[in-house]
């Protein structure tokens, strides 16, 4: 986890890597909900979905949890770094952000390690890529207003070559 550093353009860096590799969190965890709508529409006997369903469960805690606990903390010291006024953005989207959570949980909670599914799987599926699809626009917004907002200013600050 990187440490809030003075510097604009160290701090900025430090959040980009964060960042990228969050992002192919994300990538991974769709690519597992994709599976699972896939194994869902084939028929598939349950013995075949709960090592997918498991995987995925893994994956939403992950990845929720290196959103709240490291990354949103990090966009926010990074806008304290630059001084900019873009954490008002952050404290605006965090609520709404904590409400997907909440729901993400509660379907990791009722299907992470329970190898007998309810005949609301589908239904709750569907849900959950709701959810999550809401999550991601508010955490694209978040990134675009802190972060992709700080990249113009650290592109501002690098010396011209002639």
């Amino acid at each position: 986890m990187p440490h809030r550093s003075s510097d604009p353009g160290q701090q900025f860096n430090a959040v980009e890597d964060l960042l990228t590799g969050w992002l192919k969190e994300r990538r991974a965890m769709l690519g597992k909900y994709t599976e699972i709508v896939v194994t869902l529409d084939g028929a598939l006997e349950n013995g075949q979905l709960q090592p997918r369903q498991q995987a995925l469960c893994e994956l939403l805690v992950d990845y929720v949890s290196a959103g709240h606990f490291e990354i949103f903390h990090q966009l926010i010291n990074e806008a304290e770094t630059f001084a900019d006024g873009s954490g008002a953005l952050a404290e605006k989207l965090m609520p709404a952000i904590g409400d997907t959570t909440e729901v993400i949980l509660a379907y990791e909670e009722k299907y992470s390690d329970n190898g007998e599914y309810p005949e609301t799987l589908e239904r709750d599926l569907s849900a959950l890529g709701e959810v999550l699809e809401s999550r991601f626009v508010l955490e694209d917004r978040l990134i675009a207003g802190l972060h992709n907002r700080h990249r113009r200013l650290v592109g501002d600050q690098t010396p011209q070559t002639a």
